[in-house]
């Protein structure tokens, strides 16, 4: 091990990371940058990590010609994007989006250098100029992803966000020539009059840890509620419950973190995200912008906040494991307008310490109401996901898979990797690529996805076994990529052999036709599935097999397909096309 990564709290952490994710990263420089990436980009908006098992790969630009930056997250509408399709598939036709745009450094240095500040820092000027940018694939995606929101920019809700952040395993001494250095950074930036938040972040060993030790357990915050009043105490599934009026300064030390960036992740449970400019929002914006704002808790229905624990001494608050499951308008629109109100400014709160996870999703379904609701924000309350869990759960070993119906609903439990976790995201792009023929589409932003197939998966009477086989395949193929039993550059295609399992297994079988989705035929042909998804030799031999035929189909793809690298992926013609080299192939060795 090189000298400088002899802080043996940062290595425990990172050796966790690599365990936990399941990645096998032999140089300790790229591994600590996937760890920073990790840790920060997460810190923000989890549901990257959460939507996509190598997520860590698409953020990481940390190679030759990175221009000094190891990690990119683009978030739109507060989803992360990684491709202009994705990019469009968002915004849709929406008349307005938020942007946020994060940027990451890390070294195993044991100090901040003056250089490497400023070096980031004409890195990222760079990324935003419109002169062509000399610098590697990744960070030219994610450049030309930039370009077009820019392009988009009379549709902003407000102007982007920027925030930069300098990973190392030192100690964050104040050192006056770095600040010199991060403050001349963020002027060069600000001048640019792109952006609406800017800040550059000197990140030291205690706060990646600290950050680190915050992704894997439950989130914990103190506040002050001098005015409050208490629930009866017999209400049915509620531990405690509590009105209350909270100062806009004690609010937001619940909901931001120790940089004073507001945190994403507390609103996991909300059913929609910020939604930017719109009546509902612009009229909190000058309600506290006006003199009236001493009428906000009047005229606003407040914040709703579940918690697993709470405890009370005096008028402090201590609540462990929660979430704001409404009012995620509002809290963006006071974070927005956090420097022109007064910090005494009170916010009407609604507290319910419950730990029935029915109980919450009435709340969800109740408090939620008011305004527009994305079609995917209810689907994992329905009954429908509750059995799919529970089918899950009948299957045990060390190396099963958890259906995770509501966001960190495992972090309590030990022992489970998040790369045996599967999301509502995750099982949707496996079902729809295995038994839908969709591979092709699952690039797409994954509400639009349910949104378009919203009549025809996750239906009740369903066989649950075509979910669980598909997310059970999904999860193994890319447990081989990460063994190297087939290569990782099968990674953009993995649903794609997802699809040609699924058509393989269903010749051995002898079907001429997908079987109905209800029928028993279904549930054989998805056993059969899963039969040879546990049996690791017969895996990889069908791995290579099918492998064999998509190598063929690219190298005689047409050329109007290949319009980039990953342009074969979302072209329906290729789903079709290796289709019928499979059934070809099989067919020829009877």
């Amino acid at each position: 091990m090189k000298k400088e990564m002899e802080n043996r709290i940062v290595k425990s952490y990172l050796d966790n990371y690599l365990s936990n994710f399941g990645i096998e990263e032999k140089n300790e420089t790229t591994a600590f940058e996937h760890f920073s990436n990790y840790c920060i980009l997460s810190h923000i908006n989890p549901d990257a990590y959460a939507s996509d098992k190598f997520f860590y790969q698409d953020a990481h630009t940390g190679e030759g010609g990175d221009k000094a930056i190891d990690g990119i997250m683009i978030m739109v509408n507060d989803i992360a994007v990684t491709s202009l399709e994705q990019f469009n598939s968002v915004i849709g036709t929406s008349r307005s989006f938020s942007v946020k745009f994060v940027f990451v450094q890390a070294k195993t240095s044991s100090s901040f250098e003056t250089h490497e500040v400023l070096k980031i820092g004409s890195g990222v000027k760079s990324f935003f100029q419109k002169e062509k940018l000399n610098a590697n694939p990744k960070v030219l995606r994610y450049k030309e992803i930039s370009d077009a929101i820019f392009e988009k920019s009379m549709r902003f809700a407000s102007r982007p966000e920027c925030y930069i952040y300098y990973v190392t395993i030192g100690t964050w001494m104040d050192d006056a020539n770095v600040k010199e250095a991060i403050e001349d950074v963020e002027k060069q930036l600000r001048d640019l009059n792109y952006f609406t938040n800017l800040k550059f972040f000197p990140i030291d060993a205690d706060r990646i840890s600290t950050i680190y030790r915050e992704l894997n357990n439950t989130i914990s915050r103190e506040i002050i509620i001098s005015k409050n009043v208490a629930f009866p105490a017999d209400i049915q599934g509620i531990k405690e419950a509590y009105l209350g009026l909270v100062q806009m300064k004690e609010y937001m030390k619940l909901v931001t973190d120790e940089d004073g960036v507001l945190q994403a992740g507390l609103f996991y449970e909300n059913v929609r995200g910020f939604l930017g400019e719109n009546p509902v929002n612009n009229e909190i914006r000058e309600t506290l912008e006006r003199a009236e704002s001493i009428q906000f808790p009047i005229l606003n229905n407040g914040i709703t906040i579940v918690t697993k624990s709470l405890r009370l001494s005096g008028e402090k608050f201590a609540l462990t494991d929660f979430q704001i499951v409404n009012g995620c308008q509002t809290t963006n629109v006071l974070y927005q307008c956090r420097d022109k109100v007064s910090p005494n400014l009170m916010i009407p709160v609604k507290i319910i310490s419950t730990d029935d996870s029915e109980l919450i999703n009435r709340v969800i379904r109740s408090t939620n109401r008011q305004t527009q609701v994305l079609d995917e924000a209810f689907e994992s309350l329905k009954e429908f996901h509750k059995k799919l869990q529970q089918y899950y759960d009948t299957y045990t070993g060390p190396h099963r898979i958890y259906y995770e119906r509501r966001t960190h609903e495992y972090d309590s439990e030990g022992g489970i990797k998040k790369s045996n976790i599967v999301t509502l995201p995750i099982q949707l792009y496996s079902v729809m690529s295995m038994f839908y023929g969709e591979p092709h589409s699952v690039h797409r932003y994954y509400g639009e996805l349910l949104r378009a197939n919203a009549s025809k998966v996750f239906q009740d009477g369903h066989q649950l076994s075509l979910y669980y086989a598909s997310a059970w395949m999904l999860h193994q193929i890319e447990f081989a990529m990460r063994r190297n039993e087939i290569k990782m550059e099968w990674k953009a295609y993995r649903y794609h052999l997802l699809y040609l399992i699924q058509i393989y297994m269903r010749t051995l079988k002898r079907m001429n036709k997908l079987p109905w989705l209800n029928s028993h035929d279904m549930d054989r042909l998805a056993k059969a599935i899963i039969q040879v998804a546990n049996d690791q030799k017969a895996l990889g031999a069908l791995l290579r097999y099918l492998t064999e035929i998509l190598t063929e189909a690219i190298n005689e793809a047409p050329a109007a397909w290949s319009k980039d690298g990953n342009a074969l992926i979302r072209i329906k013609d290729f789903t079709f096309d290796i289709e019928a080299r499979l059934l070809a192939k099989m067919n020829s060795n009877k």
